[in-house]
């Protein structure tokens, strides 16, 4: 049988200033609610980048 390997999330964190909110409204503005998206992409082009 195939070791299944774990990939660990940690809850999510909104700071006390809302920054995060302003992300959240634009993916429902935008109708972006899928594990998909500009933000998504940016995130794993920056991933890419510290990786490298």
């Amino acid at each position: 049988m195939e070791e299944r390997k774990m990939i660990y999330l940690c809850l999510a964190h909104m700071s006390e200033e809302g920054v995060e909110q302003k992300y959240v409204k634009e993916a429902f503005d935008t109708n972006w609610v899928v594990p998909m998206g500009p933000n998504v992409n940016a995130f794993e082009q920056d991933l890419a980048r510290m990786a490298t």
